[in-house]
């Protein structure tokens, strides 16, 4: 009787233990269907970050270009610009017709530009 129970124990330890083997087996193939989708995903965004990666080192190239923009060379294309400007308008208040060549008249309107002149000088000098 006792190699009865015993034979009946061992039975039951092998029905469990086959239990627990498909059950392991069953949820390592849970795991692994888990683990593919996680990857795809995680593959997936880190091509989303090599992206954003890509184009934040576009855009700080693209950055440092524009921080490279002269501004001393602006100051004095603008100052050019005011000369032809000036100049022009000194020709057109000419009054060639009478034989006068300059008169007050004419100086008087180039005041507002040679101001705007000495103002820009004077951040040129100090930049």
């Amino acid at each position: 009787m006792i190699e009865f129970g015993y034979i009946l124990i061992i039975i039951f330890e092998l029905i469990i233990t086959s239990l627990i083997i498909f059950g392991l087996i069953y949820l390592e193939d849970k795991v692994r269907n888990c683990l593919e989708t996680v990857n795809i995903e995680a593959k997936g965004s880190l091509q989303s970050l090599k992206d954003v990666h890509l184009n934040l080192k576009n855009f700080n190239k693209n950055f440092t270009e524009v921080k490279k923009i002269n501004c001393g060379r602006i100051k004095d294309i603008v100052l050019l610009a005011l000369d032809i400007i000036n100049f022009v308008l000194l020709v057109r208040s000419m009054d060639f017709k009478r034989g006068k060549n300059l008169n007050f008249k004419n100086i008087k309107k180039l005041i507002p530009f040679s101001f705007v002149k000495k103002f820009l000088n004077l951040f040129k000098n100090n930049g």
